[in-house]
């Protein structure tokens, strides 16, 4: 027998705050968490959250929204961008949850019609290996599809400067000094960590998303931020700049379902480029009929030439990579890694 939905709600917001927050390092959310899984209004609010979409995240995120454009109350004072303090050690749960009750019309209309597309600019860092790997294989420039692409910033990944430490000591630096967009990741456990290309050429980038953010609208952009997490000050203006890079550089956002649009968009990849599909933790938000039509497409894709997929994906995530040939796929994982590209543990 299924359990209630708000069984699930609750089991939801527990396990955020308990895992999630925990481990990206976010004591507010923590407390708010384990707070809304004890409150009937709050969890009451948080079943007209859109199918598919986390009620945790949406929740956090509408509070944050409001707050960013200016709705006033005393919450404000625990978010750092706002504030610009610290993060306060005082208890935030009672000013939410007033909050929360206060402007319940517009958090629903926010939860209840918008997604978690978030844009995590760090989770280049645990696509930058694998890239570097299908570059050596392949020797080819890649065409790189980006499923789920929300903004699609993450395909600038080159454009990008990156710091790898082991043991907190710097030993692996890539890409472009100069970029105003500085990403940091830890390497845990055994350092074999795999040498990175000194270039990984790009011919084309594309991304799919069912309704990708379009960065001139202030208000996307707005959302976009209130999806980061309050204590992660440093990540909103990684985002600003690198929506400005964006400005800058060739890339191609299609809107629809990644099961209708990617055997076309496949269709027009030169063979002399790799193929390289991938996604960062967004196929939850698929439903398993059109994971499997995305998957079909690339065994097809495959009879005719070379296919990688690159995943950043799952509840503990995992960075995987898949090598389509001839209609089969072969699939490796090479790290566990943060869901937020902070830290990886690599396997191979």
């Amino acid at each position: 027998m299924r359990p209630h939905p708000l069984n699930d709600l609750q089991s939801a917001f527990r396990r955020f705050a308990t895992v999630e927050a925990k481990d990206l390092a976010s004591p507010l959310y923590e407390e708010l968490a384990l707070g809304v899984a004890n409150d009937a209004d709050l969890l009451d609010i948080s079943l007209r959250t859109k199918t598919h979409q986390p009620a945790p995240n949406m929740l956090f995120a509408a509070a944050q929204y409001l707050l960013l454009t200016g709705v006033e109350h005393r919450l404000s004072a625990h978010y750092p961008i706002m504030s610009g303090q610290k993060p306060s050690h005082q208890s935030a749960f009672a000013d939410f949850r007033d909050f929360c009750l206060r402007h319940q019309d517009a958090v629903v209309e926010l939860i209840s019609t918008r997604r978690t597309q978030t844009n995590v600019v760090r989770r280049c860092t645990c696509l930058l290996p694998a890239f570097s790997l299908v570059s050596e294989e392949s020797g080819l420039p890649l065409a790189l599809i980006d499923v789920g692409a929300s903004a699609g910033l993450n395909l600038n990944f080159d454009r990008y400067y990156y710091t790898y430490t082991y043991d907190r000591k710097e030993r692996t630096n890539w890409g472009m000094a100069g970029s105003r967009i500085h990403l940091e990741a830890e390497i845990k456990g055994c350092t074999t960590f795999p040498p990175l290309a000194p270039t990984i050429p790009v011919a084309s980038r594309n991304g799919i998303d069912l309704d990708p953010v379009d960065l001139d609208d202030s208000d996307q952009l707005l959302w976009l931020r209130a999806l980061i997490w309050p204590e992660h000050v440093e990540r909103h203006q990684q985002l600003m700049d690198a929506a400005n890079e964006f400005t800058h550089s060739d890339i191609h956002l299609h809107a629809g379902d990644a099961a209708d649009v990617l055997p076309g968009l496949i269709s027009t990849i030169s063979n002399e480029h790799a193929l390289v599909v991938y996604s960062t933790i967004a196929l939850y938000q698929f439903p398993r009929e059109n994971l499997r039509r995305v998957k079909r497409a690339l065994i097809e894709a495959s009879k005719k030439r070379p296919v990688w997929q690159i995943a950043l994906e799952g509840t503990d995530p995992t960075l995987s990579i898949t090598r389509y040939r001839e209609g089969a796929g072969h699939p490796r994982i090479l790290a566990d890694a943060s869901p937020h590209g902070w830290w990886m543990k690599w396997r191979d």
